[in-house]
């Protein structure tokens, strides 16, 4: 009624609109529509095994923002070339910045403008 104060029980019993029916499969009306399966493509055979859950962890660490910006950047643009984890992707950054570990001091030096 109008002007008149509803509480959670009046609220309960109003009745809503009826449902709306499933559709149904035209060669079957016992069984509702389902949509078409799609076949998952095949995993590469080269991929490596994910690691296992417990060999996973997450860091953290203060960067500038253009510098984290373009790590995750290059990250992005080397997922979707190879269409690999992120997770290995990571992992290989990590070994080819131990290769190149000399090259990275110096610049780091340079940087914060020590010789």
């Amino acid at each position: 009624m109008p002007g008149e104060r509803k509480n959670l029980s009046a609220l309960i019993s109003t009745a809503g609109p009826a449902p709306q029916p499933r559709p149904t499969r035209p060669d079957r009306t016992d069984s509702p529509a389902k949509p078409a399966r799609q076949p998952r493509p095949e995993p590469p055979a080269e991929a490596a095994p994910a690691p296992a859950a417990g060999d996973m962890t997450m860091r953290s660490w203060y960067m500038p923002k253009a510098s984290a910006d373009r790590l995750a950047g290059l990250v992005d643009d080397i997922h979707f070339a190879t269409r690999l984890p992120k997770n290995l992707i990571m992992g290989a950054l990590v070994n080819v910045l131990d290769r190149h570990r000399e090259e990275i001091e110096a610049e780091a030096r340079r940087a914060g403008g020590r010789p």
